[in-house]
């Protein structure tokens, strides 16, 4: 079965509408009481703590500092495009293969 997929005229979207409506004013739903029961049966803690680990510490200071970094290096991006228009920029394909071959194997760790 397939759906065509494409503009569809006025008539149709109001047909859809009365549906749904249709539809939805029949499935009323009782309102549940379970979760007030059950909150009645166990009070609430008003002490809750939470200690973090210094690994979270670790990485919490790590975020701040990754944030204060800016995204891209303008300076580098500058030389790199100086480089290249001026035909001075070399590829160092043996460093890019051993670079992917890394990362390859990095995944099969």
């Amino acid at each position: 079965m397939t759906n065509r997929i494409g503009p569809m005229d006025q008539g149709t979207l109001g047909k859809i509408g009365a549906k749904v409506d249709e539809a939805s004013t029949g499935n009323k739903l009782a309102p549940d009481t379970s979760a007030a029961d059950h909150s009645k049966a166990h009070p609430t803690s008003t002490s809750d703590t939470v200690n973090l680990t210094n690994s979270a510490k670790l990485l919490e200071r790590l975020d701040q500092t990754l944030e204060s970094l800016p995204a891209v290096n303008a300076e580098r991006v500058t030389e790199i495009k100086v480089a290249i228009e001026s035909g001075n920029f070399e590829i160092d394909s043996q460093a890019i293969a051993d670079a992917m071959i890394r990362l390859d194997r990095s995944f099969g760790e």
